[in-house]
């Protein structure tokens, strides 16, 4: 609920009798007025927190995609791989069962 300027005044008047005139000035220059309207609001925190959903959805997209990319590659390095090493073995089992 945003305060008047009645409330303002009031309290203005009210700090005044407390802490005296120049404290009062001093407390309420702290206090933002002319600078409110850059204060985020709850919209505004809304309206980031659906931006970053959306970027962060993409970014999990984008590293599933390059995942599964190198999982293939990856699969068909260890294929390869086991191939070359099975040939290999047979290539030096078969003269040796050949020859006994």
């Amino acid at each position: 609920m945003p305060v008047t300027e009645v409330q303002r005044t009031e309290l203005v008047n009210g700090l005044v009798e407390v802490l005296g005139e120049e404290r009062t000035e001093t407390l309420m220059q702290c206090i933002l007025l002319e600078g409110r309207d850059q204060l985020a609001t709850k919209d505004d925190l809304k309206a980031l927190e659906i931006k970053l959903r959306g970027e962060f959805a993409e970014f999990r997209s984008e590293i599933r995609t390059e995942l599964r990319t190198e999982l293939a590659k990856m699969t068909r390095q260890f294929a390869f791989m086991l191939i070359g090493f099975m040939v290999t073995m047979w290539a030096t089992m078969i003269p040796i069962a050949l020859a006994t």
